[in-house]
């Protein structure tokens, strides 16, 4: 299983990884985990699919 792995800045509390995770699932991502400053995404990341989370 191909991961990749997302560096998200001001990242502070619990509801901010809530927030990210929900917004990458609206998105159509499966997410393995969140961490402050982190998400690992299943799959690869390709120009399209960056292009989304940005």
């Amino acid at each position: 299983m191909k991961t990749s792995h997302i560096y998200i800045k001001n990242m502070v509390c619990e509801r901010c990884i809530m927030v990210v995770r929900q917004g990458l699932e609206n998105l159509g991502f499966q997410i393995a985990c969140i961490h402050l400053g982190e998400a690992v995404i299943i799959g690869e990341l390709n120009d399209e699919r960056i292009s989304l989370i940005q």
